[in-house]
């Protein structure tokens, strides 16, 4: 499985609203900023996966994300999620399943793990599968409280 990383200039979009959600991304470096109707929602930075709710979920997406400064990203598409997510252990798979599948609710959303605890299970994961995992749970925490 090879990734392809993509250098981003400021100002460059890497998807917009209502583009397919084929991939996900790993920020190597850099900053990014998530927009809706050309209004800043979030700050991404270095560590963070973003886009994966499209692809985990086969939606369009919901935001355009832009780079601030240069950054650099990893490009995480469907099959290669579905084989990092493979390559996890069985429980950890389970609850990142279980936490997708939540955040597709439109309501009634539901944690089935503790942050402490998801930090505890994915403490040997590679680092793609740890960033999913707990930007899955903290999504989903937003969505609760």
């Amino acid at each position: 499985m090879s990734l392809k990383k993509l250098r981003i200039l400021p100002d460059q979009y890497i998807f917009t609203e209502g583009d397919p959600g084929e991939t996900a991304f790993l920020v190597v470096s850099g900053s990014l900023v998530a927009e809706i109707a050309g209004k800043k929602v979030a700050s991404i930075t270095s560590g963070e996966i973003f886009g994966e709710l499209s692809l985990i979920l086969g939606e369009a997406r919901k935001a355009s994300v832009k780079a601030v400064i240069p950054s650099e990203v990893v490009v995480i598409r469907r099959n290669a999620l579905e084989q990092i997510l493979l390559s996890s252990n069985i429980e950890l798979h389970k609850i990142i399943k279980r936490m997708s599948q939540e955040l597709g609710k439109k309501d009634l959303h539901k944690l089935p793990i503790s942050q402490q605890d998801l930090l505890e299970l994915v403490k040997d994961s590679p680092d793609v599968i740890r960033a999913l995992a707990l930007q899955l749970h903290h999504r989903l925490s937003e969505m609760i409280f």
